[in-house]
């Protein structure tokens, strides 16, 4: 339905304003409603010196944008109020209209009603269809809200005293070809302490640069990948902390490089045997020898399909293995040695990432990686050989049994953030949604403060 100037009027009251005017635009689709002040000088008081004695310096507009009232067609106030001066300290101020949003030109109630619609996990640019409010507008409202939630999480953890104990730092992609960010997580809250672009040693420095390190005073252990700019420069800003590294990725490096590898390369030999086995049959040969070959082609091409279709076995826990995976298992193990010693040592390495006594494991590890480079096993010695360099953190696993899990449960949250806004252009913003979605759920959506 559109609105008739002939046969529509309207009288609208908010606080001191007035609206008995509308313009629509069929074109654009617009409608405008006129407010305009009632208030009289005698009921201000001056913002800066407390005086009653005021005066209208002059008269201005601003246009402030308002839930749709019909699908489709866009809404504006336009709102015309007075600017005042003081008799007393002559100082000029505007004067205050009390329904509109204070960080944005929108009304109270489309920002509330944005901050509900971002809340249900719409994307902004559906928001900003839906009321027909510049998305850059609704980013800003939304920017406003997280930080407000933020500093009011950071205020409430500052009045209680508490200090972060064990930290976690891992890296997260943000953009398509290979474009990271770096964050670093309050391992016993969950909360994300800092976020910063790339991956590199001098863009993880800018945190111990940035952050405040008094807060960071209680902190005993780090936990972290491999990555080398991460442990370097935890010691060299916070030498009294301990470097953990994570078991998780420790144990998935092991399964890519170690058992990945001879995997791949126990099937290589069977399909090359099964390729020379082919050139022999095919050729001009007693047809009992053929049906002979032939057997030993198809053993050796089954052999080479259960070692590709092997990995999930190989790699889980023998723990959480069906009695019939195991068999099957044990029967590849069996028929391998190089696969059973390479299994066998990731057994062992699972064992040793429970212990609780940093002597027994500082023993064991270094029985462990002893035992690898005696295997002979080129990827075994390799893994070794770069792995026996960062001991220690495997040791300090046993006194501070930590890990990067919960940060790395963090990146599939982040991932769907990503998927709901189709990526974000503005980093800064998506940093801020970062910090804001590791907060428990009551801190979220927090009115700001007016």
């Amino acid at each position: 339905m559109l609105l008739n100037k002939n046969n529509t009027k309207i009288c609208l009251t908010c606080q001191q304003f007035e609206c008995t005017e509308y313009r629509f635009d069929k074109n654009d689709k617009v409608l405008v409603l006129d407010f305009y002040s009632k208030q009289h000088p005698d009921e201000v008081i001056c913002n800066y010196c407390g005086s009653n004695s005021i005066e209208v310096h002059d008269n201005n507009t601003t246009l402030l944008k308002d839930l749709p009232i019909w699908a489709g067609i866009k809404q504006k106030l336009s709102v015309w109020y007075h600017r005042y001066k003081c008799r007393e300290c002559n100082r000029v101020f505007s004067e205050d209209i009390g329904f509109k949003d204070p960080d944005a030109r929108v009304t109270l109630r489309a920002a509330n009603a944005i901050k509900e619609l971002l809340s249900l996990g719409l994307s902004i640019s559906s928001v900003s269809q839906y009321t027909g409010i510049h998305w850059d507008t609704i980013r800003k409202i939304h920017t406003h809200v997280m930080e407000d939630a933020l500093e009011t999480r950071a205020r409430l953890l500052k009045e209680q005293g508490y200090k972060p104990t064990y930290l976690a730092v891992d890296e997260f992609a943000i953009h398509k070809g290979h474009t990271y960010a770096t964050c670093v997580m309050d391992l016993e809250t969950g909360d994300i302490l800092w976020v910063g672009k790339g991956r590199a040693t001098e863009d993880f420095r800018k945190f111990f640069l940035e952050y405040d390190m008094d807060y960071l005073s209680n902190v005993k252990a780090f936990a972290m990948d491999m990555n080398a700019s991460y442990n370097k420069l935890v010691e060299e800003y916070m030498p009294e902390v301990d470097i953990v590294y994570d078991r998780y990725h420790m144990q998935a490096q092991f399964g890519k490089e170690v058992l990945g590898v001879v995997r791949l390369n126990e099937a290589r030999k069977h399909q090359e045997m099964a390729k020379d086995i082919k050139e022999i049959r095919d050729g001009e040969i007693d047809p009992d020898i053929r049906r002979k070959l032939k057997a030993e082609y198809n053993e050796e091409q089954k052999a080479y399909s259960t070692l590709k279709n092997s990995r999930w076995s190989i790699l889980t826990n023998s723990k959480n293995l069906a009695d019939s995976r195991k068999y099957a298992l044990n029967t590849i193990l069996e028929e391998h040695n190089d696969l059973a010693v390479c299994y066998a040592m990731k057994e062992e390495m699972c064992r040793l990432f429970e212990l609780s006594d940093p002597k027994e494991a500082r023993d064991r590890w270094t029985s462990w990686f002893e035992a690898a480079k005696e295997s002979s096993i080129d990827a075994l010695v390799h893994f070794a050989e770069l792995k026996q360099k960062r001991l220690e953190g495997l040791i300090s696993h046993a006194t501070h049994p930590i890990s990067t899990g919960k940060l790395e449960g963090l990146n599939n949250k982040i991932k769907v953030a990503k998927r709901v806004g189709y990526g974000y252009r503005n980093d800064d913003y998506f940093f801020i949604l970062v910090r804001y979605i590791s907060m428990p759920h009551n801190f979220m959506l927090i009115p700001r403060k007016t």
